[in-house]
């Protein structure tokens, strides 16, 4: 036990185990992502990705983007997708999770979309819908805890 009197386990705490199967995280946190959907998220994010600038270009130079864009794609898309995943923990509608996985990314590209020929508008929404279409390929995977307790489905 900890004798610091401002921390609150209940809310900051990890929840006790019960059983071989219990939920392992904080005792507030609702739906986790996990190293598996990260990485799945992660790749159909990425081919969403490739597939509009394929589009977007008309065709041309499909195994270029998917090359070059390989590891910014990794790079930015684990530190952001990570820290987008614990800041939502709390919140259980998974809705809320892929509309936020959306908004995230046009706030964060809009200032850099300059950069691209294809106009500010049309790169940043191409970025932001491919991880809105890569948080929604995940909704299965992720780790839920509601008022029945730890499933993997929400049901």
């Amino acid at each position: 036990m900890n004798d610091d009197s401002w921390i609150d386990e209940s809310e900051y705490g990890l929840m006790t185990p019960e059983t071989r199967n219990s939920w392992r995280y904080g005792s507030k946190d609702r739906v986790v992502i996990g190293g598996k959907g990260l990485a799945v998220g992660i790749t159909v994010a990425h081919l969403a990705f490739c597939l509009l600038l394929t589009v977007q270009s008309h065709g041309a130079g499909t195994i270029v983007f998917f090359i070059y864009s390989f590891l910014p794609v990794w790079a930015v898309g684990a530190a952001v997708g990570s820290l987008l995943g614990l800041a939502l923990r709390r919140i259980p509608n998974q809705w809320i999770h892929v509309a936020a996985f959306f908004a995230g990314p046009v706030l964060i590209c809009a200032p850099f979309g300059g950069l691209s020929g294809n106009g500010p508008i049309l790169f940043s929404l191409s970025i932001a819908f491919a991880a809105g279409v890569g948080r929604l390929s995940i909704w299965k995977i992720v780790r839920i805890y509601g008022p029945a307790g730890p499933s993997r489905d929400g049901k």
